[in-house]
């Protein structure tokens, strides 16, 4: 007798072999994984309103329906191109670039939540979404046939994102599904995947990353780091504070994140907080102020570090000399 077990296996099997079979997806973006651009986060699996990302972590948040590249800060550029070959369907070009800090910007892009944002049909049903691309960027329009790797337009932050980055949906059949984890099974990890070989051989799951770090002449609040306000990236003798920024994505309740700063004649700086809860983003600060006979020549030497119980998970290090 086959039993309701059995079906189910049969069933996520054939699921996965379908999917294997139907769609081969590359990187959705020109920009070297890991070192410019961070996956930030991932499809929710969780049916209720706690979240799973595909490797039983919390990189996501509750409902999230795509994966979400992010570049660094508004100031950077990258491509978005095409993860598969097909024919555009739809464009939007023409909603201006705004990060979403509070709900009267949230309100101001109801129902355009994508932004700026192309959409593409491939073959056997399946289609991709490409969302918050810079104004005025998109390359292509309707009935446009492209290929992998195509330039469809540049990253950006129009519509509903609070930092810069492009959210790619996968469907098929009008489902949303993760490219990480197509099938429906609750097991950890992307052996189903629809990423090429190449493409998923860079997008190996990253337990947090540092997306940030540098020296500046005062203090700092997260929309200067987003905004690519850091002041200088040399200090400078008459800089009337030396202060050292860490800024890190995807970390875990209870991991530590310390910043410290020293220089030549005792000059020394420390900062460290734990966090109570999963953050999608976070920075830490350390600095102080100018001495009254300045800065004293020499080496200053500054770490960024974020730990767990496990140990050091992340960490930076930067040298910067004052003549």
């Amino acid at each position: 007798m086959l039993t309701r077990a059995m079906l189910a296996t049969a069933l996520s099997l054939f699921s996965v072999d379908v999917f294997a079979q139907s769609i081969e997806l590359g990187l959705p973006f020109a920009c070297t994984f890991g070192q410019d651009c961070w996956i930030q986060q991932y499809f929710d699996h969780d049916a209720g309103k706690g979240v799973r990302d595909y490797n039983c972590g919390l990189a996501t948040y509750d409902g999230h329906d795509g994966t979400d590249f992010r570049i660094q800060d508004t100031t950077d550029n990258a491509a978005v191109v095409a993860s598969a070959p097909g024919k555009v369907r739809g464009v939007r070009d023409n909603m201006p670039d705004h990060l979403v800090r509070n709900e009267k910007d949230r309100a101001a892009v109801d129902k355009v939540e994508c932004g700026n944002g192309v959409v593409i049909d491939h073959a056997d049903g399946w289609q991709t979404q490409y969302c918050h691309m810079r104004k005025g960027s998109v390359a292509v329009k309707p009935g446009d046939t492209v290929q992998r790797g195509d330039k469809l337009g540049m990253v950006g932050y129009s519509g509903l994102a609070s930092f810069p980055h492009v959210h790619l949906s996968v469907r098929t059949g009008g489902k949303e599904v993760d490219p990480f984890h197509p099938d429906e099974a609750e097991n950890c990890g992307a052996a189903a995947s629809l990423w090429s070989p190449e493409a998923l051989a860079k997008l190996e799951y990253r337990n947090g990353d540092v997306i940030g770090s540098g020296f500046a002449a005062s203090a700092l609040k997260l929309a200067d780091i987003e905004e690519g306000r850091t002041n200088a990236e040399k200090p400078a003798k008459d800089w009337p504070a030396m202060v050292f920024y860490g800024w890190a994505v995807n970390l875990d309740k209870g991991d530590t994140l310390t910043v410290s700063l020293n220089g030549p004649g005792g000059i020394a700086a420390k900062n460290q907080e734990t966090l109570d809860r999963h953050k999608a983003q976070y920075f830490l600060f350390a600095g102080v102020k100018r001495p009254a006979e300045g800065w004293p020549p020499g080496e200053y030497s500054a770490t960024f570090e974020v730990t767990s119980a496990a140990g050091t998970k992340l960490e930076r290090r930067e040298t910067a000399v004052v003549d």
